[in-house]
């Protein structure tokens, strides 16, 4: 090879490797999203209340907080809603002490939990966007990215106090849903007109993936490009998993840490 098509190569490679977009598993229904200008977390930074699901491991944490590659600017945390295996407020609490760029869009649920147990909330309070209740979107512009986010109940009847909300986010060209914990019932979703224009990934429950009335929603509603399911449980669910592999075998089941998609 000539010493022109080393060089070219060398130059080439490391701009394409840099604009890739990609998604990256943390734990559980916790996601990294990275772009060529935004970085994005979902659902990331909790413990290991729950030991059914996986959670960060201290190593992350760690890394989060101290802002290590690749978390040294974070854009936006986002939450879905308040339960443990979701969002820990004390720890929620410190990384936005650690990162005082980085704005947090959440369920008001959530935003009360950061008054009680966190330090310092004032210091906090200006970079907490609570969300109320709103089951049609409600359209939030900050740090160049658009969030778009709706209440959509939270699946299990013990759940129904747990306001849950989903996101449709648009960053760099590109839209990212995630459900949280959204209950499996198609008319929830209906007026919220999630396939226009198309979603480039979806992150969507495990479950929906294996029964209806979550098939359905996912052919005939979301009709993503990049399908990937989460809140897979450590111990895992083969039965379910077979079922997923079957009606979706191009989606991604994340169940490691460190496991991505490119989009």
């Amino acid at each position: 090879m000539s010493n022109l098509k080393i060089f070219l190569l060398l130059f080439i490679f490391p701009f394409t490797a840099f604009s890739q977009h990609s998604i990256s598993y943390i734990a559980n229904e916790g996601i990294f999203i990275q772009t060529e200008h935004k970085s994005i977390l979902i659902d990331a930074i909790f413990d290991n209340y729950y030991e059914t699901y996986s959670s960060p491991s201290v190593q992350t944490i760690r890394h989060l907080n101290a802002k290590e590659t690749p978390y040294q600017i974070i854009d936006l945390l986002l939450v879905t809603h308040a339960h443990l295996d979701h969002f820990n407020p004390e720890m929620v609490g410190t990384f936005l002490r650690s990162h005082p760029e980085t704005e947090l869009i959440c369920p008001n649920q959530a935003v009360d939990s950061i008054v009680k147990m966190a330090n310092n909330f004032e210091s906090l309070a200006p970079r907490l966007n609570g969300l109320d209740t709103n089951p049609t979107w409600e359209a939030l512009f900050l740090k160049g990215v658009s969030v778009h986010t709706a209440y959509v109940r939270h699946g299990g009847k013990q759940n129904y106090a747990v306001d849950n909300q989903i996101y449709l986010i648009k960053v760099d060209g590109k839209k990212i849903l995630h459900l949280g914990d959204a209950e499996m019932d198609p008319s929830h979703f209906t007026p919220l007109h999630l396939s226009k224009p198309p979603i480039d990934v979806a992150l969507i429950p495990y479950w929906f993936l294996a029964y209806p009335p979550g098939i359905d929603i996912i052919k005939n509603q979301i009709k993503p490009n990049k399908l990937v399911a989460i809140h897979y449980p450590k111990v895992g669910d083969p039965k379910t998993l077979k079922k997923i592999r079957d009606n979706f075998p191009n989606a991604v089941v994340f169940m490691k840490e460190g496991q991505s998609v490119d989009f």
